[in-house]
């Protein structure tokens, strides 16, 4: 591994394969983003308490830490686009599920297939998306990123709609059907160039578990999991949150989903702005946004204020987000990128397990504003002690493409 090899790649047989990755990757969103919302209401309609919904939303997510793992080595292995399209039938087969529970086992299960899916996807689709042909690297990961978030937003919206005005056995229904949809243009996703021959998965996998050896990994980890930070709190606390704020279930759905505004935003129009030369700005930045953010949804209650929250919030995960996958870009070549993803966004699977189980602790104790309150200023604490942590772990712009070839130059060729 070393610094980032080329920008132009892949093979393709004509451009719409690469339009082909786009709406695959959007459609998949929008089941992802209708799941987030649609499962806790439902879970509130069938009256269960915060903490078992926040316990149905964080324990499925403790599994697939290690499909992360090993999701990234089957990429490596196999190539990415072979991934990517178990990962759409994966969605589809928790929406089948979803259509027979009734229960607190049977939904857990729901969300434990669902997230092995979501565990299968950032990863090859991040990958494929950096090898694709031309532009700067941040404006391609940037593209993908606004797709992404863009599907998430359609489907958060769609979801507290469908629950609200058609019942959510119909809701389950429409969400199959996407799920499906998604599928079947998996099948048109592009072919990205040959991996090396000779590896196996179990020695892609040690190489990831080398890298978590070095306090570089370990910073660029914790970026990743600040990134996740919305998706995990946006998907258990708030809807939670905004139900005792005595919204309705259409408006918890509208308000939840415009976290995802702020990362299309930075994705179009900021991704560029984003390289591991201004990594440490960029983490300060991320985490201090973060951190307001949460605070401010807890101080100003208001619909206007509490959306414009949202919406920051989105967009220091957004920051985050983009500067992770820059991050482990540069320190791979496309042989070895989803290896290198899936180690360094280990915080993707962290989060989402801790942070509702935490989140939802401090709720239970202190109530809903004092528990964001409490969380914000942790996370500022961490924004603002960031050249102190990227001095302790010795991480510039040079050790970033240097640190993660001393591991895994022994690959076999």
């Amino acid at each position: 591994m070393g610094g980032i090899s080329c920008y132009g790649t892949m093979t393709l047989s004509n451009k719409y394969s690469e339009y082909a990755l786009l709406g695959s990757a959007a459609l998949w969103c929008l089941c992802n983003g209708v799941m987030h919302i649609i499962v806790p209401l439902y879970a509130i309609s069938l009256g269960f308490s915060i903490l078992q919904i926040s316990s149905i939303v964080a324990v499925p997510v403790l599994a697939t830490l290690v499909i992360r793992f090993v999701g990234g080595a089957l990429s490596d292995r196999f190539g990415e686009r072979s991934v990517l399209q178990g990962c759409y039938f994966l969605m589809a087969l928790s929406t089948l599920i979803l259509l027979e529970s009734r229960g607190f086992v049977s939904l857990m299960v729901v969300l434990m297939v669902a997230n092995v899916s979501r565990s299968s996807f950032w990863i090859p689709a991040q990958s494929l998306a950096s090898q694709l042909p031309g532009a700067h690297l941040g404006k391609k990961l940037g593209q993908l990123s606004a797709t992404n978030y863009a599907g998430t937003l359609l489907g958060q919206i769609l979801g507290g709609f469908l629950a609200a005005y058609l019942g959510y056995r119909v809701a389950f229904l429409l969400l199959l059907g996407m799920a499906i949809g998604c599928t079947l243009l998996s099948l048109t996703l592009p072919q990205p160039e040959a991996k090396p021959r000779g590896r196996t998965v179990w020695q892609i996998t040690k190489g990831v578990g080398r890298l978590l050896r070095y306090p570089q990994t370990w910073l660029i980890i914790s970026g990743s999991g600040a990134a996740a930070l919305p998706q995990a709190l946006c998907a258990s606390i708030y809807p939670l949150y905004l139900a005792y704020l005595e919204y309705g279930e259409e408006w918890i759905g509208v308000a939840v989903s415009l976290r995802s505004a702020g990362p299309i935003v930075i994705g179009l129009l900021l991704g560029v702005c984003i390289t591991p030369a201004r990594q440490n700005l960029c983490y300060a930045s991320g985490m201090i946004v973060l951190g307001l953010s949460l605070m401010g949804s807890a101080l100003f209650q208001q619909a206007a204020l509490l959306g414009l929250c949202l919406i920051l919030l989105g967009g220091g995960g957004g920051v985050m987000d983009l500067l992770y996958q820059v991050q482990a870009s540069a320190m791979s070549h496309a042989g070895d990128r989803a290896m290198a993803m899936a180690s360094t966004g280990m915080g993707w699977n962290l989060s989402p397990f801790f942070l509702p189980l935490i989140v939802g602790w401090l709720v239970e104790l202190w109530g809903f504003e004092t528990a964001l309150v409490a969380t914000g200023l942790c996370v500022i604490v961490v924004g603002v002690g960031t050249k102190l942590w990227f001095r302790i772990c010795d991480l510039d712009e040079k050790t970033l493409t240097e640190f993660g070839g001393r591991e895994t130059q022994s690959y076999p060729a």
